[in-house]
């Protein structure tokens, strides 16, 4: 079938769902944040936080990503708008954005280190195929020790190295990279060396193709969180579901690109920039229908935006306005108009 047919199928059964009243299903009671609250790093009563799988910690079920960060300037606002509103988890994909955020809450007053839960990476760093010949321990180590000294801590939260991600020749979900054992045998050696030192808490894992968290689920009980694309259209997978393994495995799910790379909001990936779109709350506020999500980690660029997404927490158990719903319809169809041919990988992503 082509991707073309495939995509339309796909649309007519999200668009059918969303008409029947599958979407903004109320969420579970069980997922109300506990009542004793003194352990939750940077409270907020309006926030709700959810558990992080086997880890014990409770993080907000809006996280904070790195990929709007242009200067340390920049992010002092965005990570003391943050704090303000009730996050406590930051994630960093690339060792440049470690080094921004570290550097940015080392100068604000509201939302240092002790406001967060920090997971972080080293791209360009990965535990693909195409980089396996690169992987040492020795490497691997040296890039915690890097992110420690990035965020000016002795500690970090959790330590999640890059798996399978989209790149040239690679935007089909048949043409993503896997993550073979040899590389995860790896990681969970250096992570327990590295756990025992006092160096990292927690092991994650990233990636854009399914079967390296089936694998990791599977066979590596090391692994405490998993990082994937959960659209704003995401549904489970019957029988076979990732999100239904996890919680099997009391695995924390974090979920990253709800806007489908900008496209939702009838743009090209990456073109968003400074803009606000008001339907971004909408769409988050479905996805957190979701009670086995840990959190979304929605793009920001500035405080504005970050004011926008947490809307959708704030309002998640309010029952869907006629525009709302009129919204939610626009950015289904905005996303399969817009999507670019490097990011068709993502319709792969509409089940989990």
């Amino acid at each position: 079938m082509s991707d073309a047919s495939s995509s339309r199928r796909d649309f007519l059964k999200a668009s059918s769902a969303a008409a029947a009243g599958a979407a903004f299903v109320p969420l579970a009671a069980s997922q109300a944040a506990p009542e004793d609250t003194s352990k939750i790093l940077n409270h907020n009563a309006k926030m709700t936080y959810r558990p992080l799988g086997k880890t014990g910690f409770m993080i907000s079920e809006i996280a904070l990503g790195g990929h709007g960060g242009k200067s340390v300037e920049d992010r002092v606002p965005v990570l003391e708008k943050a704090v303000e509103l009730g996050l406590n988890y930051v994630d960093n994909n690339i060792d440049g954005e470690c080094d921004l955020y570290g550097a940015a809450m080392a100068q604000t007053k509201t939302a240092g280190r002790d406001k967060w839960f920090i997971g972080f990476a080293s791209w360009p760093e990965k535990i693909t195929p195409d980089y396996e010949d690169q992987l040492t321990p020795e490497g691997m180590m040296k890039n915690i020790e890097a992110r420690l000294k990035s965020y000016r801590t002795d500690m970090l939260d959790m330590w999640r190295p890059v798996g399978a991600t989209w790149g040239a020749g690679q935007n089909q979900l048949g043409t993503l990279l896997p993550v073979n054992d040899k590389a995860l045998d790896m990681v969970v050696s250096v992570f327990e060396k590295a756990k025992q030192q006092g160096k990292v808490r927690f092991l994650g894992v990233s990636a854009h193709n399914p079967a390296v968290f089936r694998k990791v689920l599977q066979k590596y009980p090391q692994f405490d969180v998993i990082i994937f694309p959960y659209l704003f259209l995401t549904k489970e997978l019957g029988g076979d579901s990732l999100l239904k393994l996890a919680q099997e495995k009391n695995v924390g799910v974090v979920g990253l690109k709800p806007f489908g790379a900008g496209t939702t909001f009838g743009i090209k990936p990456r073109e968003i920039q400074d803009r606000i779109d008001a339907r971004a709350h909408v769409l988050i506020k479905e996805m957190l229908q979701e009670p086995r999500l840990s959190a979304v980690i929605p793009g920001v660029n500035i405080p504005e935006q970050l004011e926008e997404n947490v809307k959708g927490s704030y309002e998640k158990d309010q029952p869907a306005t006629p525009e709302e719903k009129a919204a939610f319809q626009q950015c289904l169809r905005n996303f399969y108009a817009h999507l670019t041919p490097d990011y068709r990988w993502l319709h792969k992503w509409h089940y989990v």
